[in-house]
């Protein structure tokens, strides 16, 4: 049994889905974040892909025998019970590849019927970072990306019975004891079979891997093509770092175009964040609770505006914007109005969620409530990629290490950083 200890790897950092500032800017951040890595979604690692269909097909089964279950739900207790087996195998200790290290805590009932309620595990489980993978790479067939409507094809149950192979529960196959486990029975789950299934700490069958793999890189569109080069890209990225927008080998000239415009359009996005930041710190700081711009702009906001006027210019010089009607470069020129109040304005009403406009001033809105610091995980990534490159170059790096089961290649890194 393969056990791999990311323990220095902290969980994601997710922000409150209440303040959740998306600016109006969510088709072109997705057409850069494909264009970058075409069908990657969010995932990390190959056991929450394997868990994703292993749900899939549970569920299928399940209402075979007359139960009326979704997807989601059978998908999202497996993953939980998952997760609780991997926390008793690691002192709860917290884990990137992990959720739910404090709701979880303390579980000893592992029924279906607990671990399958509504609330019991996170409000973002891992599974929903395999919703744009899963028809991607042809793991599922569906009707666009609902993960309810999916439905394992071959590629799919080949890779479930792939990642199941010679693990046995109370001498069932994995698939009949977790079917068994949804319909109702109450047989103890901690057992070895099982946790090497399921716990997401355990490498994936090597076999399993291998399909996956095959399933990224495989095909002769333009999208496996960037899938392909990305990945080799990401292989050989710490022996050769790009932090300087040198364009690598392993990459077309038109892809490196559209990373690199991509970067610094996610560089621009990120500045106005600041600033926004920055608004609502001057606005809970007026007494009278709104911010009026026709007095002038504060002081406090001239180094926020500066670095955003900075970025729009340099996403506007490079004359490249891939995204649908250029919203990129649209929102860049709003970003280089000729007063500091209309930029401000424009990326308040783009907010319209923390903060708002009234009157040409600037008002608390329903999420208003006090600046939450982000802190990035990008970690020991930032010196090997370039600044603002999409987070899938990242996830794509951990998926390959994943794939080569070579933990100790970013540890060791993590142990000498955090020294």
């Amino acid at each position: 049994m393969t056990i791999i200890n990311w323990g220095l790897l902290g969980p994601d950092k997710l922000e409150s889905e209440r303040r959740t500032r998306t600016l109006g800017l969510a088709v072109a951040v997705r057409t850069f974040n494909d264009l970058a890595v075409p069908n990657l979604g969010g995932v990390k690692f190959s056991k929450n892909v394997f868990l994703a269909c292993l749900g899939i097909h549970v569920a299928e089964k399940v209402r075979l025998e007359g139960k009326q279950v979704s997807n989601i739900q059978v998908a999202n207790a497996i993953e939980a019970l998952g997760c609780i087996l991997s926390f008793e195998k690691n002192n709860w200790q917290s884990d990137e590849r992990l959720r739910g290290n404090s709701k979880l805590a303390g579980a000893k009932d592992l029924s279906y019927k607990v671990v399958g309620a509504n609330n019991y595990y996170v409000t973002q489980p891992m599974r929903m970072a395999t919703v744009q993978l899963l028809p991607g790479l042809g793991l599922v067939e569906s009707q666009g990306e609902r993960f309810n409507s999916y439905s394992l094809n071959d590629n799919g149950l080949k890779l479930v019975i792939a990642g199941c192979a010679n693990l046995k529960c109370h001498n069932s196959s994995i698939v009949n004891f977790l079917v068994k486990w949804v319909l109702g029975n109450h047989r103890n789950p901690r057992v070895s079979g099982l946790i090497q299934a399921l716990a997401p700490i355990y490498s994936l069958a090597a076999d399993a891997t291998a399909i996956l793999k095959d399933r990224l890189v495989s095909g002769n569109d333009e999208s496996a093509l960037r899938r392909r080069n990305a990945l080799t890209w990401v292989s050989n990225i710490n022996t050769n770092p790009c932090i300087n927008w040198r364009k690598p080998s392993e990459l077309t000239d038109l892809h490196f175009k559209d990373i690199k415009s991509g970067a610094y359009f996610f560089i621009l996005r990120d500045s106005v964040m600041m600033l926004l930041d920055a608004i609502e710190t001057a606005v809970a700081n007026e007494k009278s609770g709104s911010l009026d711009l026709r007095k002038g702009t504060p002081l406090d906001l001239q180094n926020a505006l500066t670095r955003v006027k900075s970025a729009a210019t340099s996403f506007v010089n490079l004359s490249h914007d891939p995204t649908p009607d250029k919203l990129a470069l649209s929102f860049a020129r709003e970003c280089l109005q000729s007063q500091d109040e209309l930029i401000i304005l424009s990326v308040v009403e783009r907010d319209n969620l923390v903060l708002k406009v009234r009157d040409k001033a600037v008002i608390k809105g329903s999420a208003f409530g006090g600046v939450q610091q982000d802190a990035s995980d990008a970690g020991e990534t930032e010196s090997l990629f370039p600044k603002g490159v999409s987070f899938r170059f990242r996830n794509l790096y951990l998926l390959n290490i994943d794939f080569n089961v070579q933990p100790n290649m970013w540890l060791n890194k993590k142990e000498k950083a955090d020294e």
